[in-house]
């Protein structure tokens, strides 16, 4: 947030942390370069437009929406959570080659869980 607070006149910051979108875009951050949009393109993209717009309210209730699941595909690292979302979904397949391993079963069944709430 420092360096929103101090960059230079013209200089634009975009966030790289799903989790973090909302509150950068809402100090002065103008965009992202996500990995849940990936799979939540839909909702996350709209949470990006509502902040952007000073939408707070709608922005605020689309981030806390996908935020159980953007923490969930991080929490084994990149990409393994997204590969798995996907593969949840029925989108890609879940496979990785090392030294990156897919997500753990407990993972998975948590995150395909979560994709069942978060994306209908």
């Amino acid at each position: 947030m420092k360096i929103i607070q101090q960059k230079p006149e013209g200089f634009h910051v975009i966030s790289g942390d799903d989790a973090l979108t909302f509150p950068m875009i809402a100090l002065g951050a103008v965009g992202t370069i996500s990995v849940v949009a990936n799979l939540a393109t839909k909702d996350f993209a709209n949470m990006v437009r509502e902040a952007l717009a000073g939408n707070v309210n709608t922005a605020a209730e689309l981030h806390y929406k996908q935020l159980n699941l953007i923490n969930l595909l991080f929490e084994e690292g990149s990409p393994t959570g997204i590969k798995a979302a996907l593969h949840a979904y029925g989108l890609a397949k879940n496979i990785l080659r090392l030294p990156l391993i897919p997500a753990s079963s407990d993972l998975f069944e948590r995150i395909k869980k979560e994709v069942g709430t978060v994306i209908r």
